[in-house]
């Protein structure tokens, strides 16, 4: 990506700073997306990404990322708010911020691996995938220490439950909600192997998956008869109700004392291949399952093609089952100069059943087409 270099002399020197600077980057999207229950149309964005960085006369880097986009609590010093500020030394790193906790940090996306990428993510947003983990299952502020000695890592992160007395009531405070994990990026044969591992674990979680207004209108009418011993499971461990704020989200509530744990590999070949895996398992009070998914890419010449799919199965302790799954495709033709012409789709579907009278399948897609420009 290129980045067009801000300097003043504010920025670049004075006392105590051996090395300072401001880089700015950033991206525009522009084309047509739809999809189930979405009416074909135009669709643009962008974004702008800020760097600062510094040397101390020491050796030691000290800087901070803001994402313009995210950064909408700008301001507020104690929430996540798409800014994450580091020190880096030959001790490792410490971030702390909007970052990745360090089960995430470790662990390979087949959604990624390979992709080209879409202007509307259409590879990625499907109920397939699973990245965050118990990520943001708080104020999704996180401190995370990482440490890189040749081709392994090493990280450990924290995430803070900081409401305020007020907003707790007469409900206990969180304990912190922290992670650890590692991972091996050594190079084998024609290619480099990358290898991670990682577990992360707090008093509370979910996994929430969006719905669309014509999913939730049809789950609404499978629900429509169910008893009400059958809609309070439906409430207490899928987080849903037809006549709350929440219904366009179906939610998996783990519970208190959850944990995840989770393994993944991946292959990058010189050639252009790339073949990637992931496997996590989930435990709670509440629920308790699994998700796996698989991704591949080949890039030749200025073209890049990827297919990814995945799984998520939860069973609840109180009755209930959810399984979903999805697949994702991306294609791309770089330009060159950073101009890049980008196609993609995205297929969903859940099946749940709760008691007698809960059960339920629904399925939706998305797609895009458009130019992704990097600056």
């Amino acid at each position: 990506m290129k980045k067009v270099l801000l300097t003043s002399t504010a920025l670049v020197a004075f006392a105590g700073a051996a090395a300072a600077e401001v880089s700015l980057s950033g991206w525009a999207e522009m084309g047509v997306i739809g999809g189930s229950d979405i009416t074909a149309q135009f669709f643009n964005d962008v974004d702008v990404d800020f760097t600062l960085s510094g040397e101390t006369d020491n050796g030691l880097t000290f800087g901070a990322n803001v994402d313009l986009d995210e950064a909408s609590g700008l301001g507020n010093e104690t929430d996540d708010m798409g800014i994450d500020v580091f020190v880096s030394g030959e001790f490792g790193t410490v971030t702390l911020g909007d970052t990745d906790g360090a089960l995430d940090w470790a662990l390979q996306d087949p959604a990624g691996v390979g992709s080209p990428g879409t202007i509307a993510d259409d590879e990625t947003a499907h109920w397939g995938r699973q990245d965050t983990y118990l990520d943001g299952s708080y104020d999704g502020q996180i401190l995370r220490y990482d440490y890189s000695y040749e081709d392994f890592g090493f990280a450990i992160s924290i995430e803070q439950d900081d409401r305020s007395d007020f907003a707790l009531g007469d409900d206990d405070r969180n304990d912190y909600l922290w992670a650890i994990g590692a991972k091996w990026s050594p190079e084998l044969g024609a290619g480099q192997l990358k290898l991670g591992i990682g577990y992360q674990t707090g008093d509370d979680g979910e996994v929430g998956f969006g719905l669309t207004d014509q999913m939730a209108a049809d789950f609404g009418e499978v629900i429509a008869d169910a008893s009400e011993e059958d809609l309070d499971i439906l409430e207490e461990f899928f987080g849903y109700r037809p006549s709350s704020d929440e219904s366009d989200e179906l939610t998996v509530a783990l519970g208190e004392n959850t944990s995840v744990w989770g393994l993944s590999a991946a292959y990058y070949m010189d050639a252009g291949f790339s073949i990637g895996a992931v496997y996590s398992q989930w435990d709670g009070d509440n629920v308790e399952g699994d998700h796996w998914a698989i991704g591949a890419g080949y890039e030749f010449d200025a073209f890049s093609i990827h297919a990814n799919y995945g799984e998520h199965s939860f069973e609840g302790d109180g009755g209930g089952e959810l399984d979903t799954s999805g697949w994702g495709l991306a294609a791309g033709y770089d330009l060159g100069g950073g101009l890049s012409v980008l196609a993609g789709y995205g297929y969903s579907e859940y099946d749940i059943k709760v008691g007698d009278d809960i059960d339920g399948k629904d399925d939706f897609d998305t797609w895009s087409f458009g130019l992704s420009m990097s600056f």
